[in-house]
Formats: structure tokens, sequence, C-alpha cells
């Protein structure tokens, strides 16, 4: 009984060391807005001086997912969240020093590489290995600690930075990673996965292994479906969320901190978005699903431009709590059809699809930079960006989805 209970606590530790690593690891993801405002004052940088990185960093993001799955397989959860939670350390004092280069080569490498060993697939696996019989609540506390890290601590960051000067959210994210590396070490005690311990690979075999499911998973028209489908997702949601709100609404005179409050309302509705998009999930057409989610994305995307002009309008907070609801809606529904398409392999799809996510993200917050610094203006980002989701929520129905053998 006692080594039931023992047990017991030390699986809710390990949950709380992999939360904390979460959290620092999402604190770094919609960090780069609020430094281009401020490096944009004290520098004089303008908007395309960091796009670069920051579009590396989103597809650096979504690409190293895939592979983090093998890591922790092959050397443990302890070893991957310490080198993880390493490289965003390594990374803040790099972005400490005030140089453009080395600036997006730290942000888009070094935190590009930390931050994606530490996403959903991340989380996926720790429900997976130590809380088998309470997946869902787990992945969901998971899922809500990466908002807690993506948008809570932004107004935080912006008030820091208000106080005591732009390198002050880089203290701060390095200092929450230090935390989770001391709760890593502590908690975390793991091996690696008992599945693979008893089929020893060679090194070179796994990473074929994670190549060969993409590969056979790109023979089905329906993963090309998705992959569109989340190329669009995540250009009209993280591409221009993550780097360009926050200086689009300094630009018509309204604070950072206001501003990063904005985006902490959209990531409080993302929590109630994602649930009740997978509570629909169960029960209704996937497809369905998607297409509603496009569509009112692109209306509240389309409705931006009219109300973020000069100052504060209220109406900033009905655009935040609908914005907030559709933003990560699509998750759910794409696990759905990609666990029926792929069976077994459906998780590791998922993984790699993502990883087009990121790709579209990244392309998304490059092109805003170009577009702001040509333009002078957010304007035309919002309207092409509600232009896409429509494209979305046609392309939804290029598939039946049946299971690919």
């Amino acid at each position: 009984m006692i080594k039931t209970v023992r047990v017991k606590l030390d699986d809710w530790a390990i949950l709380f060391a992999t939360t904390l690593a979460v959290i620092a690891a999402g604190s770094y993801t919609t960090l780069a807005g609020l430094l281009l405002t401020k490096l944009s004052l004290a520098y004089a940088w303008n908007a395309t001086s960091i796009s670069t990185g920051v579009a590396v960093n989103m597809i650096m993001y979504g690409l190293v997912a895939p592979f983090g799955i093998f890591f922790m397989e092959r050397y443990g959860v302890r070893h991957v969240s310490i080198t993880a939670l390493c490289l965003l350390i390594v990374g803040s004092a790099v972005c400490l020093i005030p140089n453009i280069g080395l600036f997006n080569v730290a942000w888009g490498l070094l935190v590009g590489f930390g931050t994606g060993l530490l996403t959903m697939a991340y989380g996926a696996y720790v429900a997976r290995r130590w809380f088998k019989e309470k997946i869902g609540i787990v992945t969901g506390v998971l899922t809500a600690s990466a908002v807690v890290g993506q948008f809570a601590l932004l107004p935080l960051w912006s008030t820091l930075s208000d106080i005591f000067g732009w390198r002050a959210p880089l203290f701060g994210c390095a200092t929450l990673s230090f935390l989770a590396i001391l709760a890593v070490i502590v908690f975390v005690h793991d091996k690696p996965s008992p599945e693979t311990a008893a089929v020893t690979r060679p090194f070179e075999d796994g990473l074929y292994r994670v190549i060969e499911t993409l590969l056979l998973s790109m023979r089905s028209p329906a993963f090309w479906v998705l992959v569109l489908l989340f190329l669009i997702c995540g250009a009209t949601t993280n591409g221009i969320m993550w780097s360009h709100f926050t200086p689009a609404a300094v630009d018509c005179g309204i604070d950072v901190t206001v501003a990063s409050s904005i985006l902490f309302l959209i990531g409080v509705f993302n929590i109630v978005g994602t649930i009740g998009a997978g509570w629909l999930s169960d029960r209704m057409s996937s497809r369905l699903i998607l297409a509603f989610i496009f569509v009112g994305r692109a209306g509240t995307l389309l409705w931006l431009p009219l109300i973020l002009v000069s100052g504060f309008d209220p109406r900033l907070i009905i655009f935040g709590v609908f914005f907030g609801v559709l933003d990560v809606a699509t998750v759910p529904p794409i696990i759905v059809l990609c666990n029926r398409i792929f069976g077994r392999d459906g998780p590791a799809i998922f993984g790699w699809i993502n990883a087009f996510h990121q790709i579209g993200a990244g392309a998304m917050a490059f092109t805003g930079a170009i577009i702001r610094t040509n333009t002078g203006s957010y304007n035309i980002l919002w309207i092409l960006s509600g232009i896409f989701c429509l494209i979305a929520a046609g392309a939804v129905f290029m598939s039946a989805y049946e299971r690919h053998s």
C-alpha cells in the first residue's frame, strides 16, 4: 500500500516538473512581439530586423517535435528536458547582446530547438508514459500549462520591461527555465522508454523510422489536405499573433501591457475552445467542426482592421474572446482525423502535420514583417489571413479522410 502511494506521488511529482518545463518553454514562444516593440524603441530596429529569427524559430518549433519523441525514447525525458531548458537559457543569454545577427541566430536556432523539444508532442509522451489511465486529464493539464507560458505571463513580462528595460523578460524566462531544470533533476528519474529498451536499435535506424513514417503518410491524398489545413492554421494564428499583434497594437497607440492583456484573454479562451472542440469531435463530423472554426476565424480577422485603428477599442475584448475560442480549436478534430486515417501511426503523423503548422506560422511571420515595413500598417496582413481561412474552410471538404493502409 505504501509503495503504491509512493509511486503515485512520484508520478504527480513528475507531472509538476514537466508542467514547469512546458510553462518555461511556452514563455518564449510569444515573447518575440514584445521584444520587437522594445528593441525598436531602444535601437530603431524595424519589423524585418528579427523576422528571419522569428520565422526560423517557428519552423524549428515544429520540425524538432517529431524527433523529440525519438530522443525521449532513446535517452529519457529527464535528459531531453534538461537539454532543451539549457538551450533556452543559452539562447536568452545571447539575445541580451543587442546585435541583430546574434539575435536572429540565437532566437531562431537555440530557442527554436529548445522550445521544439517541449511541445504538445512532449506532453503527449509524458501522459502516455506515466499516466496511461489519466491521459485525458494529464494532456489537458500540460496543454493548459503551455497556454499559461504563452499568454498568461505576457502582462508580467510587459510590466517588467517597462520598469527594468527590454532585457527583463529574457531574464524572467531564463530564471523560469532554471527553476524547471531544478525540478526535473529532483523529480524526474526515468530511463529510456521500456517499449524500446527490449529492442536496441542503432541510432540511425531510429532516425530513419521517424522519416519513414512521414514518407509513407505522404502517399495518402488526405495527408496533403491536412497539411494544407494546418499550414493555413499556423499562418493565421501563431504566425500573426505571436509576433505581430503587439507591434500592431502599439502602432495604433495601445500600451504594450494592454496589448499583452488581450493576448492573455486569447490564451484563457484557448482552453475553452480546445475542450469544446474535443467534446464535439467525439460527437459530430470533424469536417463540419473545422469548417465552422475557419469561417469563424476568418470573420474575426476581417473584423480586426475595423477595430484596431486608433487607441483602445473595447471591441478588442470581444475579439480576444472569440479569436481565443477558435485559436487552437482545430487541434482535437485534426487529431481525430489523423487517428482515423493512419491508425496507430496517427500521433506520429500529427507530429509531422504540426511541423507544417509551424512552417505556415514562420512564413506568415516573415510576410507580416515585410507588409509592415513596406506599407506602414498590418491591415493587409489581417485581411490576407482572413482570406486564407475562407480557403481552408472550403479545403476541409476536399477529402473523405478514409483509412490509409
